[in-house]
């Protein structure tokens, strides 16, 4: 997984979509609400807040984040430590 911070939120007109800088890089990844992990909540997110990713690219969409969940969360320390065996 990655890790990063949130750098925008966008909540209006029923559409929920954010930004999401990866460490030591200057991009920014583009998210939505379904690319939240199952028990992560769009509405307690907020700016600069640090979340771990995955990143996908694809034809259609090009670059952009899935399995957002805040850093520090039991769900992705899981994740990492599953990865580093």
């Amino acid at each position: 997984m990655t890790r990063g911070s949130v750098t925008k939120l966008v909540t209006s007109f029923g559409s929920k979509w954010g930004r999401i800088q990866p460490n030591g890089d200057s991009r920014e990844i583009f998210f939505n609400v379904g690319a939240l992990n199952s028990d992560a909540d769009f509405s307690s997110l907020s700016l600069g807040q640090i979340v771990d990713f995955e990143e996908h690219s694809d034809q259609v969409n090009g670059s952009h984040a899935e399995s957002v969940v805040p850093a520090g969360t039991a769900e992705a320390v899981g994740d990492q430590v599953a990865g580093e065996s």
